[in-house]
């Protein structure tokens, strides 16, 4: 997935973004964008594992 910062110019006040899939996330500092991106991106890229699924014994069987 891809992660992106962008800068919203335009605004009032100074807002950074970050972008990820289809969602973003407004920031009023650059530092904040890029913190929370950092954090983002180190637990998108982690390994993940399946869960497990256990199923109960059949009493039928």
């Amino acid at each position: 997935m891809s992660v992106k910062i962008e800068h919203l110019s335009g605004q009032s006040d100074e807002l950074w973004s970050v972008c990820f899939g289809s969602r973003s996330i407004q920031f009023r500092t650059e530092q904040g964008a890029k913190d929370y991106a950092a954090t983002l991106k180190e637990r998108i890229d982690a390994p993940h594992t399946f869960p497990r699924i256990h199923h109960a014994p059949n009493p039928d069987h």
